[in-house]
């Protein structure tokens, strides 16, 4: 039997500007990170699991949470998550694909992950995903991303941006060489927020939680919510990704001061 080599990395952090802390926010005694684990655990086409996390004090907890539960944790960077995913991958060297999972998402699938993970392996793609910007059509709070090893390590070593360095894929999806393939849903699921990023996408998601079996589907998810309109409009006016805007404009900035720069030492 051919060896699993797809190695899952968990992107975690406490410092949330909209929901701080929200990755240990407990629903039932659980807190949510630890849940989500659960759901990645049921993927069956995942070689490893681990959580990667900045060295920022609050974060301690990220890390008390996964000696707990037996858990590897990386703790790197606070904004350049790209180094993070980068040290994950030389620690274990062993895997040739770098799943990408944020834990914003405890609701997150399994069998979503096997069905993205499958669509990347029979293809002949550099990067794959279930959201693909402009070609969302999973509910949000699936979002699984795939890519080989070596363009994570390429992408390292040559992207400069802060919003490369802080959404990992910023320089995967500009640079034109690397093949990108969606994996869309059967329908179209979009407007459904299973994520947490606000106060609201809490209450949800713990209505959910609550009213479900961690073996649950996203489609047992939709159906739970589409019965209680009372929980499921509690979200729904929020944008999908909204965090990218402001990281953008830290990228106009960097542009500014490096044009700045490169002036100065012209004159």
């Amino acid at each position: 039997m051919e060896k699993i080599k797809n190695l899952c990395i968990i992107q975690a952090r406490m410092g949330s500007t909209r929901l701080p802390g929200k990755v240990l926010m407990k629903v039932n005694g659980t807190p949510l990170l630890e849940y989500q684990i659960k759901r990645v655990k049921q993927a069956k086409k995942i070689g490893k699991i681990m959580v990667a996390t900045s060295k920022n004090k609050e974060n301690d907890g990220i890390e008390k949470l996964c000696k707990k539960i037996g858990m590897e944790c990386y703790r790197g960077s606070e904004d350049d998550v790209l180094d993070r995913f980068y040290q994950c991958s030389l620690k274990h060297p062993k895997y040739g694909n770098v799943l990408r999972v944020t834990a914003d998402c405890p609701l997150i699938d399994p069998a979503v992950i096997d069905q993205t993970i499958s669509f990347f392996e029979n293809s002949d793609y550099d990067y794959a995903s279930n959201a693909l910007p402009g070609h969302e059509t999973f509910p949000d709070g699936m979002d699984t991303e795939i890519f080989k090893k070596r363009i994570l390590h390429e992408t390292a070593k040559k992207a400069e941006l802060p919003s490369d360095r802080e959404e990992v894929n910023e320089y995967m999806f500009r640079y034109k060489k690397y093949k990108k393939g969606n994996y869309a849903a059967p329908y179209d699921w979009s407007h459904f927020r299973l994520t947490v990023d606000e106060p609201e996408d809490f209450e949800v998601v713990k209505f959910v939680i609550e009213n479900s079996k961690i073996t649950d589907s996203y489609l047992n998810y939709i159906s739970l919510l589409t019965k209680h309109p009372e929980a499921m409009l509690k979200n729904m006016k929020i944008k999908r990704n909204q965090g990218i805007f402001k990281i953008l404009k830290k990228d106009k900035i960097y542009l500014k001061n490096k044009r700045k720069h490169e002036k100065s030492k012209k004159s």
